[in-house]
């Protein structure tokens, strides 16, 4: 099917099919605006007004998200390589790119309206890539067969400092202060403590049943999304012996996980947004969810929830007023 013809359907279903609330008590999500994108969106990272969309073959997509009933694009950057990975920091995206000769590229978007390359690293797979807002040298990404902690200093130049291997991919990654979290595919996921010698950084590990895509760490928890088998929570209050306390089923592949206070929000493919309650963390329950296309990212902000959408592009959703 067109991608034009299936967003066209999901709009008609927004409009005059979205069912009244659930008889099981769960929350109602409604649509606030749809933006559509020339590729497949893969992730998303916001900063201030805008919306930055790794946008796969649609290279960097930036959305004006000032009003969020009205979004549009308000400038993209369209490479030769495609794009499924993205962090903001300052006036910089760094952009995770997956193909042989891939790594990252970094763009300038100093104005919104007409970002431009700066440079790249690409010697390695790009899955996805963490700026933390804090640190103005380096970045970390998820590289397939590598972690890699590139210096971005010098941003004409980026180069790695240090590199590490495993007999899975590395596919997503967290870092608070100098612990790094990875997910690591079928080995679940893996603990880097980067204070210490490379030799001694890989500190602890978890098997989790499926496989780690991606990762989000919150309340001395990491939030695994975790393929088909849904997201699995593993406690890191110990980096040393990280511990599987629970997983939970999604309805189709969990692609991406984002959590703010006891609420997970769930990136689930076909099953579009999934809202689990992590009050209590070994014991998730259903909150709600509303179908979109194919939710591959997520990012929330206030009270809005940002999809980054295979094919309908740039959702905006909400909670609906009880």
């Amino acid at each position: 099917m067109k991608k034009s013809t299936l967003l066209a359907a999901f709009f008609l279903f927004l409009v005059c099919g979205r069912p009244d609330a659930p008889s099981d008590g769960s929350v109602v999500f409604r649509t606030v605006s749809i933006c559509p994108l020339p590729g497949y969106a893969e992730e998303i990272d916001i900063a201030g007004d805008y919306a930055y969309v790794a946008d796969d073959q649609g290279g960097l997509q930036i959305v004006d998200i000032s009003d969020p009933e009205s979004t549009f694009v308000v400038g993209s950057y369209l490479s030769e390589k495609s794009y499924i990975g993205i962090a903001v920091r300052d006036t910089f995206v760094y952009c995770a790119v997956l193909h042989s000769q891939g790594g990252i590229q970094i763009l300038n978007v100093s104005d919104p309206a007409a970002p431009f390359y700066i440079g790249e690293d690409n010697w390695y797979y790009g899955y996805n890539v963490f700026a933390p807002q804090d640190d103005t040298m380096y970045v970390y990404v998820a590289g397939g067969y590598w972690f890699v902690v590139e210096n971005v200093s010098n941003p004409q130049y980026p180069s790695f400092v240090r590199r590490f291997s495993s007999s899975g991919d590395f596919r997503g990654v967290f870092v608070v202060d100098s612990i790094a979290y990875l997910a690591c595919e079928q080995m679940g996921v893996q603990i880097f403590n980067l204070a210490l010698p490379d030799t001694e950084a890989l500190v602890g590990w978890a098997d989790t049943p499926g496989n780690a895509r991606d990762i989000f760490v919150h309340d001395d928890h990491a939030f695994v999304a975790d393929g088909r088998t849904g997201v699995a929570i593993v406690n890191v209050a110990d980096i040393e012996n990280p511990v599987l306390v629970a997983t939970y089923d999604t309805p189709d592949y969990a692609n991406d996980v984002h959590v703010v206070g006891t609420l997970a929000y769930i990136a689930a493919g076909s099953g579009g947004l999934h809202v689990i309650d992590i009050s209590d963390k070994t014991s998730p329950l259903f909150y709600g969810e509303i179908e979109t296309s194919y939710a591959n990212g997520i990012y929330v902000r206030d009270t809005l929830i940002y999809i980054a959408d295979r094919d309908m592009g740039l959702v905006i959703l909400t909670e609906e007023a009880p």
